[in-house]
């Protein structure tokens, strides 16, 4: 051989064989690391030595097959001598003419592809014997006819058995192994895979087999729109089946699923929880699963349903809530009147309750729809204002109404109080709690609202005496509302909230806790006029609540039954004294507020020791 020429078994990479099979082999692991758009002259050169070699395999085998009979294994098969293999090649090719005798020492050696070297024209000094064009590389079968009857043939029997099985049969044909075969067979695939009316299980079995759910680079360089589309018709199923296993756990994700128009669900519409749950799922489908909305729902009808959930501010729990505005604003206007020393009749009282009840349902139709825009701009712009001002401090915004509550409560403890500030108390005690409501509405739901009205009705009923005018009714029904709407604020714990340093709580907790059994010996022991010690007592329910979670539950509160009865023991020995029992309901009413802080203070602290509790003490 020339310095220029190469080795057919070289090109190919295997050792000299006429096994088809091992030749198919070695070509599709050549074809790996030689790409036609890689080198193109390098792939031409493999093509043309694999066809080659395929072609007169037979030949190759035959050979191979007599020097192993008269040599022995580990004889050479193909040696330097380019005589060897010329008369078994030619005696295989019946329609090249009749063979030719070779003379046992010819004048000139044959062609170096006779024997195995693809050698380069321009440096053979002889030129070679004529020979049959199909020598060098005929297709008789093209590659994509084949592929398609590979293809056609798929999908007549993927409707009778498994597809995964199917395919793993088929990529071990003999005619898959070709590199332009496999290569049409995947196209087909794509195209498939890239329109409608395809079957699940078979595209599913596609994406496996064919390894495009790792790798898509290689088709995606000559087929990317195919590409993209197969992939997002993945995707859109991938979503769709997602969604449909959830239907029976979101009630407003079957709506979208069924495909109806929203008139069929206009009575859910009216219920606050469904829409607002129908609202993030159509936020979610939008953009996160648009290919599921482009390929598997109908745009239009998504559309129809985003403008009737989206266009929904009014629901019949905003109804319910305005029919009970309206009594409490009618409540509380009796109530100051009363405590002012005004009556209203039968008509004045009808009267009251329809106007508030009026008045309840514009208010808050008026926030529904956000009417006057420019009055709830202005307020929107200030709600931002503060929460950027106090946004390390996400608790101040809603206990802003805390100090006016403070200061109000505690003027209620003036032992002599005129007509005029008795009915201002009264009436900045109810503004207060419609204050507290409206920044804490998002607490008060559920059953958290039904501990909140529960609690209320136990406290009225054990701590505050309705005969006796010490305390008005008005007063002690706000008073304790507020109270308990800061308690629900506190299950969480706000202290942090606050902005305070969790090393300084240790200390703040002992201190209230000494100041507040101080107080309680205090009352007992009368060190100190019983209004000063009520204050106190209110002072100290409060501050407790700031440092120590509250727990709104049964479990937790059965001990709070027996809060009345100790206060009353607690204010035994004041029983005696005649100035005092115009103020014994209200200082009744601050004794049980703090034993209930110092309750749950102490139940804190003991849950807290207990989680850190280890073997060889606490920690």
């Amino acid at each position: 051989m020339s310095e220029r020429e190469r080795s057919l078994w070289d090109i190919l990479g295997t050792e000299p064989t006429g096994d088809e099979r091992a030749l198919k082999r070695a070509y599709a692991k050549r074809l790996k690391v030689t790409r036609p758009e890689d080198d193109p002259a390098a792939f031409q050169e493999l093509r043309d030595a694999y066809e080659y070699a395929l072609r007169n395999a037979a030949a190759i085998a035959e050979y191979v097959q007599q020097q192993a009979e008269v040599q022995g294994p580990d004889a050479e098969v193909l040696g330097s001598d380019p005589a060897a293999l010329a008369p078994a090649i030619t005696s295989v090719h019946a329609d090249s003419g009749p063979a030719e005798a070779v003379p046992p020492e010819p004048a000139e050696a044959p062609s170096a592809e006779l024997w195995g070297v693809i050698a380069h024209e321009e440096l053979r000094m002889v030129p070679p014997p004529a020979r049959a064009p199909e020598l060098w590389g005929v297709i008789d079968i093209d590659p994509a006819e084949e592929a398609a009857d590979l293809w056609q043939e798929c999908l007549t029997r993927a409707s009778r058995c498994d597809p995964a099985k199917l395919l793993t049969e088929l990529l071990q044909r003999d005619a898959l192994l070709k590199f332009d075969v496999r290569e049409e067979f995947e196209l087909c695939a794509l195209r498939y895979c890239a329109q409608p009316g395809y079957a699940l299980p078979l595209r599913h079995a596609l994406f496996v087999a064919l390894g495009w759910d790792h790798d898509f680079a290689y088709l995606a360089r000559s087929h990317g729109d195919l590409v993209r589309e197969a992939v997002q018709r993945l995707r859109a199923d991938r979503s769709f089946a997602h969604f449909s296993e959830q239907r029976d756990q979101y009630p407003g994700l079957d709506c979208i699923m069924s495909q109806q128009e929203p008139s069929a669900y206009a009575r859910q519409l009216f219920d606050r929880k469904f829409t607002l749950q129908l609202r993030a799922l159509l936020q979610t489908i939008r953009w996160q699963h648009g290919e599921m909305l482009a390929y598997k729902l109908d745009v239009a009808l998504f559309e129809r349903w985003e403008h009737a959930v989206f266009s929904k501010r009014y629901f019949s729990q905003t109804a319910l809530v305005s029919a009970g505005l309206g009594f409490v604003l009618h409540f509380m206007l009796s109530g100051v009147l009363d405590v002012a020393g005004w009556r209203l009749d039968d008509i004045g009282s009808s009267a009251s309750l329809l106007g508030f009840q009026a008045l309840a349902f514009v208010l808050l139709a008026l926030n529904a729809f956000q009417r006057p825009a420019p009055v709830f701009a202005w307020f929107a712009s200030i709600q931002e204002r503060v929460q950027q001002r106090w946004s390390d401090r996400p608790a101040l915004p809603q206990l802003g109404w805390l100090a006016a509550f403070l200061v109000l409560a505690l003027l209620l403890f003036l032992p002599a109080q005129s007509e005029a500030l008795r009915t201002s108390l009264s009436a900045g005690l109810c503004i207060t709690a419609l204050i507290a409501t409206a920044a804490n509405h998002a607490l008060l739901r559920g059953r958290l609202i039904g501990c909140v009205i529960t609690a209320f009705a136990v406290t009225m009923l054990f701590a505050i005496d309705q005969h006796d005018k010490g305390l008005a009714l008005i007063d002690g029904m706000t008073l304790v509302y507020c109270v308990q709407v800061l308690a629900l604020r506190s299950m969480a714990g706000i202290y942090a909230d606050l902005g305070g340093s969790e090393t300084a709580l240790p200390r703040w907790r002992a201190g209230w806790l000494i100041g507040c059994l101080a107080a309680l010996l205090a009352v007992y022991l009368r060190a100190a006029p019983l209004p000063v010690l009520g204050a106190i007592m209110l002072l100290l329910a409060v501050t407790g609540m700031l440092l120590s979670p509250f727990e709104l539950a049964w479990r937790a509160a059965w001990p709070l039954v027996a809060m009345p009865a100790l206060s009353s023991v607690l204010l035994s020995s004041w029983q005696g004294v005649p100035t005092v029992p115009a103020m014994l309901p209200l200082v009744r009413l601050a004794i049980v507020l703090a034993l209930a802080v110092l309750y749950f203070t102490v139940r804190h602290l003991y849950l807290l020791h207990r989680r850190s509790a280890k073997p060889d003490g606490l920690a």
